[in-house]
C-alpha cells in the first residue's frame, strides 16, 4: 500500500515538472497592438504537429506583462481553394497576470494564423498572430 502511494508522489511530480521553464521558452510571434505587445512562445522553434504547448503573454512597451483579463484565442491554416482548417487552442490563466497556457492540437505542419481576442482591465482588443507548425 505504502509503495503504490510514493509511486502516485512521484507520477505526480514527473507529471508538474513536464512544463519547460519559461527561460527555456522561445519567441514564435509577436504583434504590437497599440499599447501591447502580445507574444507567443513555445519549448522549440515551431508548435509541433498534433497535441503542444506554448505561451501567450501580454507585455507592455517596458517587457512588463499587462492584465487584460478574458482572452480567447483560435488556431485557423488557410487551405488554398478550399475553406480554412481548425485547430485546437484552449487558454488557461497562470498565477502571472498577463500570461496564458495555450494547450494546442493541430493536425497538419505549415503555417498556422491564431486570432487573439481580449476584454479587460487593459481595454478590449485583437490581433493576430502567425506560426508554424512541424
Amino acid at each position: 500500500m505504502i509503495g503504490r502511494a510514493v509511486f502516485a508522489v512521484v507520477v505526480a511530480f514527473v507529471a508538474g515538472c513536464s512544463r519547460p521553464p519559461e527561460s527555456t521558452l522561445k519567441e514564435l510571434a509577436s504583434a504590437d497592438a497599440g499599447e501591447l505587445d502580445v507574444v507567443l512562445l513555445a519549448p522549440s522553434e515551431a508548435l509541433p504537429q498534433g497535441p503542444g504547448f506554448a505561451l501567450l503573454e501580454f507585455r507592455d512597451g517596458h517587457g512588463m506583462l499587462v492584465d487584460v483579463g478574458f482572452v480567447r484565442m483560435s488556431a485557423t491554416m488557410p487551405m488554398p481553394g478550399a475553406e480554412a482548417m481548425s485547430g485546437g487552442s484552449e487558454l488557461k490563466p497562470t498565477p502571472a497576470p498577463g500570461r496564458y497556457e495555450v494547450a494546442t492540437d493541430l493536425s497538419m505542419a505549415g503555417a498556422w494564423f491564431f486570432q487573439v481576442d481580449w476584454n479587460g482591465p487593459a481595454g478590449r482588443g485583437s490581433t493576430r498572430l502567425e506560426s508554424r507548425v512541424k
